[in-house]
Parts: structure tokens; sequence; C-alpha cells
């Protein structure tokens, strides 16, 4: 078999890429769509939002908000649905590869935080509800990095 027709086997994928990919990132964006779309002042005091003592909410910042709960649904579903119905680790990689380009214009919304530091460097500023949120997310970028380059998933039929 020529390594481009090489199937990567999802069974033989390490278990924390499937305990993080399918089950915990999954419900961790379920659960931020629901406080983006249902709890806004909630999620905004959960990131440290400057604008988190705002009442009401400029009506401008709730339609972004919905606009970003409507990603975080969109990855709940592909990762709790679509990649389960697919054993080839390439097509886990594409889904993977187009996540980071939304993963990285997230983190250029850094500057609604006033470009904070505490999510670059002063990580022992975080409370419970950074390490929730900045946690998982510098986590779930980490290991789709790691899966997309390779790192851990064995290739079948190498010699």
């Amino acid at each position: 078999m020529s390594p481009s027709t090489q199937h990567l086997v999802i069974s033989k994928v390490p278990l924390v890429y499937k305990i993080w990919f399918l089950y915990f990132e999954p419900f961790a964006a379920l659960n931020g769509a629901y406080l983006l779309h249902f709890q806004p002042q909630t999620y905004l005091r959960m990131t440290h939002c400057p604008t988190a003592d705002i009442f009401p909410i400029p009506s401008s910042t709730l339609f972004i908000m919905d606009q970003l709960a409507a990603q975080f649904l969109c990855f709940a579903l592909i990762e709790a649905f679509v990649m389960r119905t697919t054993s080839d680790v390439k097509v886990w990689k594409a889904i993977f590869c187009c996540m980071l380009v939304c993963d990285a214009m997230c983190l250029s919304a850094l500057r609604g935080l006033g470009g904070s530091e505490a999510y670059w460097v002063s990580l022992w500023l975080w409370d419970a509800a950074g390490w929730g949120n900045f946690g998982s997310s510098w986590a779930a970028l980490i290991l789709r990095i790691l899966f997309v380059l390779g790192v851990g998933v064995p290739l079948e039929g190498r010699r």
C-alpha cells in the first residue's frame, strides 16, 4: 500500500485524542454555545471581558455572541457526529486543519480583552473560569496541532 493511499484507523489513535475530541470538547462547545446565547452576561464574566458588567449588553455584542455560539455549536456537532462516522484519520486531520483556522481567528479576538497579558503570560492570575475557558482552549489548540502533525498517531502499513 503506497503512503498516499494508506488509511489511518481511529481505533489505533491514542485514547487521549478520542476522549478529548469525541467527548470532552463537544460537551464543552455545547456548554459554551448555551452560555453565549442564553446567558451572555455569565459568558462575558467567565472570559474576563472588561465590558462584562455593562447592562444591558449592546445588541451588536449579542449578535456577535450568537455568531460565536453558532461556531461552537458547529464544532460540537462535527466532533460529536461527523468524526464518529469515519475511521479515516486523514478526514480527522482535514477537520482539525479547518478548526485550527477558527482557533487562530479566535486568538486574534483577544484585542477585545485588551490584548490580555493574563491569557498569554500570567497564567497564575487565572481563576477557575479562566482555567476552564482559556485552559481548555489552549489544550484543544495544542492537541489539534499535535494530531495534525501525527504525534502519537500510528501509520498502518509503514515499513
